[in-house]
């Protein structure tokens, strides 16, 4: 993001999270709903979490092309760039098929549309791809740099944190300071004024992104069982049930039409004022996302989803 906003200054920031419909013809053709991060000169997608990477590649690409196929009459240099980028999450983690679009896109349509690859890991991807790339690596952050960081949020936030506490969660995040970040937000919510002894618990957004990925992609009451272990682990894991409902609406807010944006808000709301402390709110946010499966079920039954 930082690279995009050198290039486009702050336009990259004004983010919204929208639904793109895609249509594929296969044996028989069928619409695909996939939901698309963006801003006016760049698209991000996750193509490891997103079981339709593959279709909307296909299709944001096609979208580029339409919008960049017809040269103006007169120039627009003032105006945009004359392409569009693609911000590709966790390439090394998905399918080889995924890989080899990314080769085909550049192949056939770098002039209008550049790509950046984001991956933990470089050895995972294919020869063919990385060949194509420049490749940065970003060394993780040393901790007293995320000590840095966490002590100027606390300061924005009014949050009184030492610097034992601070040394304490940096060094558990073992140099990932977004997880750092979100273990302060986590233990803010779980017992404040912080205690020396407090757990930290870490990992616990990644969870919540899963579980919403199931929801969307299965509301039915047999995904709801495993989805009520991991529930059931962050809350093992001293994360704050309401801290749990309220990443849990978020995430589910960028998958969904905006028809059902103003129920989701207020089943949250609802159940935001019926969340007892601890383990036992498993029950009420097990209600939740069961209101929630039986809400989004009805609103997909007139379209197709694969």
């Amino acid at each position: 993001m930082a690279f995009l906003r050198e290039i486009f200054s702050d336009a990259t920031s004004n983010l919204s999270h929208d639904l793109r419909n895609f249509s594929i013809q296969e044996r028989r053709p069928v619409k695909i709903t996939v939901p698309i991060t963006s801003s006016s000169h760049h698209m991000e997608l996750n193509v490891n979490l997103e079981p339709n990477a593959k279709y909307a590649l296909m299709g944001l690409v096609k979208e580029i092309s339409t919008e960049y196929a017809i040269t103006p009459e007169v120039s627009n240099i003032n105006f945009k760039s004359d392409y569009k980028v693609l911000v590709l999450y966790e390439v090394d983690k998905a399918a080889d098929n995924i890989q080899h679009m990314i080769k085909w896109i550049i192949d056939r349509y770098s002039d209008i549309c550049k790509l950046i690859v984001c991956c933990e890991d470089d050895a995972d991807i294919l020869e063919p791809v990385k060949n194509r790339f420049k490749v940065i690596n970003i060394d993780a952050p040393p901790t007293h740099e995320i000590m840095d960081v966490l002590i100027q949020i606390a300061k924005q936030e009014e949050i009184d944190l030492s610097m034992n506490f601070a040394a304490k969660i940096a060094t558990k995040s073992k140099q990932n300071l977004r997880k750092a970040i979100m273990a302060l937000e986590a233990c803010r919510a779980h017992n404040y004024p912080f205690s020396e002894e407090q757990p930290i618990p870490l990992g616990w957004e990644e969870i919540i992104i899963e579980v919403s990925a199931e929801i969307l992609a299965d509301p039915s009451y047999s995904r709801l069982f495993s989805i009520r272990g991991k529930l059931q682990k962050l809350l093992v894991d001293f994360v704050h049930p309401k801290l749990i409902l309220r990443k849990l609406v978020e995430q589910l807010l960028k998958g969904i039409e905006s028809s059902l944006k103003r129920e989701l808000f207020y089943w949250h709301a609802y159940y935001d004022k019926r969340l007892p402390p601890g383990t036992t709110a498993l029950l009420k946010l097990e209600e939740f996302v069961a209101k929630f499966m039986s809400i989004y079920r009805k609103s997909s039954s007139g379209r197709q989803i694969v």
